[in-house]
């Protein structure tokens, strides 16, 4: 079936391009990831964000943190004096974030397309979060969006992982087993497409014990494609961090590297 193009005084009027489907899929994964993720992460990767990003800043200066989860670095950043905006695509994880860092302002947004009508000085998106982009076409959209909301030379910064950290993580089981819930991850990565998917079980709520299934996907992007994506959203040339060099331990470190581009 053709689109329907309406007319106006004379004139064509286009449909406008569908907008992106918001990736709610760290909803229902929330609450367990409030509780026992982040905080090795966050505890390896403050020293790299000092280092590279906040050593650039004043505080008091606008940060904006991309992808941002439950707020644990947002929360950091406020404490340092610094005024942080998050967003991300999980309402739930935002719902956290709210708790989790009094002081920051939180938005619900997808990161390949948000407007917040506003730049920042800087901003960062850590923890592997745009490795959750499915595609090429996705990292254009999100480092384009991202530099739309930064000053001139305005540092971003971000990790991604690669291919060793999914061929010895994603393809394992794992288990989580506490008085009030069992969860289950059966994880797979199809090193052909560069998608892996972790397929989670939660048992919960005893003594009438309730079952939720569902499934959180990321996709390896090789080092070509994340500078071209970078360079046709306008970015420059980014520089590339191996963790392991900057001094995150191997168990988190490992095949993981921090660009830093500015606008």
């Amino acid at each position: 079936m053709s689109p329907i193009i309406a007319v106006h005084n004379g004139a064509l009027a286009l449909p406008s391009a569908p907008r992106i489907r918001r990736n709610r899929e760290y909803d229902p994964f929330a609450d367990l990831y409030n509780r026992f993720w982040g905080n090795e992460y966050h505890s390896c990767a403050t020293p790299i964000l000092e280092r590279l990003l906040l050593s650039r800043l004043k505080p008091g200066q606008t940060v904006l943190d991309v992808c941002c989860g439950t707020g644990t670095f947002a929360a950091d950043l406020v404490s340092r004096g610094f005024e942080v905006t998050g967003i991300d695509a999980s309402a739930q994880m935002l719902r956290h974030a709210r708790r989790n860092a009094k002081g920051a302002k939180f938005v619900t947004a997808d990161v390949r397309d948000f407007n917040l009508n506003h730049r920042f000085h800087a901003a960062f998106s850590v923890f592997e979060s745009l490795n959750h982009v499915p595609d090429a076409e996705g990292l254009q959209q999100a480092f384009r969006s991202v530099r739309q909301h930064l000053r001139p030379r305005g540092a971003f910064l971000f990790d991604l992982v690669g291919p060793a950290t999914y061929r010895r993580n994603w393809n394992t089981t794992h288990a989580i087993v506490e008085d009030d819930l069992v969860c289950g991850m059966r994880m797979n990565f199809e090193e052909s497409t560069g998608m892996a998917t972790c397929d989670v079980t939660i048992m919960e709520t005893p003594p009438m014990w309730q079952r939720r299934d569902f499934t959180v996907r990321q996709t390896c992007h090789d080092r070509t494609t994340v500078q071209n994506a970078l360079s046709e959203a306008g970015f420059g040339n980014p520089t590339l961090y191996s963790a392991r060099d900057l001094g995150m331990p191997a168990s988190l470190g490992s095949d993981r590297t921090f660009y830093l581009v500015t606008a």
